[in-house]
């Protein structure tokens, strides 16, 4: 993609959330962040999503640290942190689906 395209697309983007965020009332919980902004970043915060999706614990936590990685962490190595955070919850999760 071309850097004209880049910055066409990132325009779009940021115009789409700017209205997505409009929508939400300003006292409402999911309007705001505590302790950083990379979640505010996302179209859908992660956990609006699994909570509208009746996702067990096992699930929010994977697309939290999937949604997250690149958005919070800077260094590589921070970011496969997450990515292995990630891995190890679906780990646990496919144990607990053996088990039944």
């Amino acid at each position: 993609m071309s850097s004209k395209a880049t910055i066409k697309t990132n325009k779009l983007k940021n115009a789409l959330l700017k209205s997505h965020r409009d929508t939400q009332s300003s006292d409402s919980a999911f309007s705001e962040q505590v302790g950083g902004d990379w979640y505010k970043k996302l179209k859908l915060q992660p956990l609006d999503y699994c909570m509208d999706n009746n996702f067990n614990a096992c699930q929010t936590k994977v697309i939290k640290y999937i949604s997250r990685y690149n958005l919070k962490h800077k260094a590589i190595k921070d970011q496969v942190k997450d990515l292995d955070k990630a891995k190890h919850v679906i780990d646990m999760l496919i144990e607990k689906i053996k088990e039944k």
